[in-house]
């Protein structure tokens, strides 16, 4: 084959690669994000100004400068983690038991700390699908080494998706782990600049992954993205038009008569200098409270231009968001209005959480003892039960109300000659340990049968 030949050649398959390699970025466009309109479905995210996907960037941004974003999560972590779960082994029925020599392992290893850098982490899954936390195991061994069996967890330290990232993963076909990361690279970040320091390797024994590291996971921000941008689109919007109003830019509208040669004069400079000394009286009105514009010839007005509410469309776009995240926009936004709505909102927001707690929360808590017990830093145990307070149990008020109606109804069933509920029953529903040793509702007697 010839050189000219040959470059012909090259020259077909290099644009066939381009118009191929063109093809395939409208298609993943496509298929990434575009809008539920048909007739502008590839472009009507890009006219809304909403991005075809959200990387984990985004999503950080959001958080970090999202007022709604930020306290969405906050709110979240905060209800989820108001108060510390607890590892009992056996089922639910087994809690009323006493601590066992496994249970107590469990409280000396998972300590207030530990979950607090587990609710910490928890927070960070929810803004970046997943979050890592480093475990530090006192073996002396280096990062990428496989963990010690049989030493103690000192502490663990959550870190960000963006740095902690999967690096060589088991493609043993026949092995249980096969599609699992064997080694991750965790990047430090230096301490008082703020920009990455080293990177290091870590052994797979020496992290516990929150949350899904595939690539098609959807994070629990990025239903919403939408709707925060046009949140941020109204409030910039209606911010930028009050400020422009509340600027006081003027216009001054000469008469035809005006001679500019003379007012130039007076001011000492050329025609084509006027306009900054116009530029410089605006400035000093705007500057002060107490200035006085002189005019010769001119008429002077305000640019203002009518501000619309931003209420209804904020509200139109704050309800998107709070679907996307499910929870109430009440809970969201503080605004109570009315004391049964709020109630009710209080008590589903709580349900939503304890559902979380019940389930995300307990099986990773689950999951991060059975990873504590492969590594050999708590003893095997058979079967646990991840242990949580209930959100929606009542307030001590509420009991002592409870209470109260108990008592009234036992007033009312007096005429009957029975009681429906005895005292300890009510001393339970208020919220105390029944009085042992003592029978309920029948006199005490001595042993010759005489009444004490």
């Amino acid at each position: 084959m010839s050189d000219n030949l040959q470059l012909a050649v090259n020259a077909a398959l290099k644009a066939n690669a381009s118009i191929n390699d063109a093809r395939m970025a409208r298609v993943r466009e496509g298929l990434l994000g575009h809008g539920l309109d048909d007739k502008r479905k590839c472009s009507a995210w890009a006219e809304y100004g909403f991005p075809q996907t959200v990387t984990y960037e985004m999503l950080v941004g959001l958080y970090r400068r999202g007022g709604l974003a930020h306290g969405a999560v906050n709110k979240i972590v905060g209800a989820c983690w108001s108060t510390n779960p607890w590892i009992i082994e056996g089922d639910k029925q087994d809690d009323s038991k006493k601590e066992n020599t496994r249970e107590k392992k469990f409280t000396q290893v998972l300590t207030a700390r530990i979950w607090r850098s587990f609710a910490e982490a928890d927070k960070r899954r929810l803004v970046g699908r997943y979050s890592g936390l480093l475990l530090h195991i006192n073996d002396n061994k280096a990062w990428n080494q496989p963990a010690t069996k049989g030493k103690s967890l000192v502490k663990a330290t959550p870190a960000w998706a963006g740095a902690l990232k999967p690096t060589r993963f088991d493609t043993d076909e026949k092995s249980q782990t096969y599609g699992q990361p064997t080694e991750w690279q965790y990047s430090e970040v230096a301490a008082g600049s703020g920009v990455a320091g080293r990177r290091v390797k870590i052994h797979p024994d020496r992290v516990f992954i929150l949350g899904d590291y595939a690539p098609d996971t959807i994070g629990f921000l990025e239903p919403a993205y939408n709707a925060f941008v046009s949140l941020e689109k109204v409030e910039g919007g209606s911010g930028e038009s009050f400020l422009k109003n509340a600027a006081r830019q003027v216009s001054v509208n000469f008469d035809k008569e005006i001679d500019f040669a003379s007012l130039a004069a007076l001011y000492n400079v050329r025609i084509d200098e006027l306009q900054e000394k116009f530029n410089e009286a605006a400035l000093e009105m705007n500057r002060g409270n107490d200035q006085m514009l002189i005019t010769q010839g001119a008429t002077v007005a305000p640019l203002v231009s009518a501000v619309s509410d931003p209420g209804p469309t904020y509200n139109v776009n704050l309800q998107t968001a709070v679907a996307a995240l499910d929870m109430p926009s009440r809970i969201l936004v503080g605004n109570q209005s009315g004391e049964r709505s709020s109630t009710e909102d209080n008590r589903y927001f709580n349900g939503r959480c304890q559902s979380r707690r019940n389930g995300d929360l307990s099986f990773d808590a689950e999951d991060l003892v059975d990873h504590l017990i492969r590594i050999g830093v708590v003893d095997p145990a058979g079967e646990k039960t991840v242990m949580w307070d209930d959100l929606n149990e009542q307030t001590s008020t509420e009991r002592l109300d409870s209470a109260k109606k108990m008592s009234e109804v036992n007033q009312v069933a007096i005429a009957t000659g029975e009681l429906v509920f005895d005292r300890d029953e009510i001393r339970t529903a208020a919220g105390f340990d029944p009085i042992d040793g003592e029978p309920s509702g029948e006199d005490d007697e001595d042993e010759d049968g005489e009444e004490t």
